[in-house]
């Protein structure tokens, strides 16, 4: 009678271990972002919807491998580029690629370049150019469901005709991002800093400003 209780006792103690065990694997197959210098994983698909300053921004994200991911960006913007200095209408699209190069599961790096392209009118004129942005993103998870981040990027773009000139924004941002379910997650990123346009053998400087928040669903 012993001998059973010892085994099923035994068993027990297996089978709690086992699932502490899934359970753990789970929590760290599951956790995402967005922003943090963590990809949303192998074979995972997202949609981000992001709204605040400049504009209404739509992303969707898939994830080629545990720290690869591709995906595209619709900007609906009515400060172009995020420039304070004067508002009009911009639309821009963009190719998403993010790379993680680091997770020591406190810290983590993934560095990002979403080429694309953009239109704004202004004056009555149409004004077409490209971009090429760069960003190094780090997260610090305080939690299972909350990661704080802080970001450095050089978004650059070049317009072309009337108005060509090349821009270099240099952004400091800071963000945060909450699980609010396995597959729902809420997100506020703050970037600001100069952005120096070269034109016309001059260059002139003024103040940029991304301020969004946003929800993403992972399928």
């Amino acid at each position: 009678m012993r001998a059973a209780k010892s085994n099923a006792v035994g068993w027990t103690a297996v089978f709690a271990l086992s699932l502490g065990g899934l359970a753990g694997a789970q929590t760290s197959t599951n956790h995402w972002t967005v922003d943090s210098g963590e990809t949303v994983g192998a074979g995972a698909n997202v949609v981000r919807g992001q709204v605040g300053f400049p504009g209404l921004w739509a992303d969707i994200i898939h994830g080629t491998d545990p720290t690869t991911e591709i995906g595209g960006r619709l900007q609906l913007n009515y400060g172009v580029e995020g420039l304070t200095s004067s508002t009009h209408f911009e639309m821009a699209v963009n190719f998403l690629l993010r790379k993680q190069f680091v997770d020591t599961g406190k810290f983590k790096f993934a560095a990002t370049f979403n080429p694309g392209l953009l239109f704004y009118t202004a004056f009555s004129t149409t004004t077409f150019g490209i971009t090429f942005p760069i960003e190094g993103q780090f997260g610090i998870p305080i939690d299972p469901k909350l990661t704080v981040n802080a970001s450095f990027g050089l978004p650059m773009w070049v317009t072309f005709g009337d108005f060509s000139a090349f821009y270099l924004p240099i952004l400091f941002g800071a963000g945060v991002e909450y699980l609010l379910e396995h597959n729902i997650a809420l997100t506020f990123k703050l970037r600001m800093g100069p952005t120096i346009a070269f034109a016309n053998g001059g260059s002139a400087s003024s103040f940029t400003l991304n301020a969004l928040f946003g929800v993403a669903y992972k399928f």
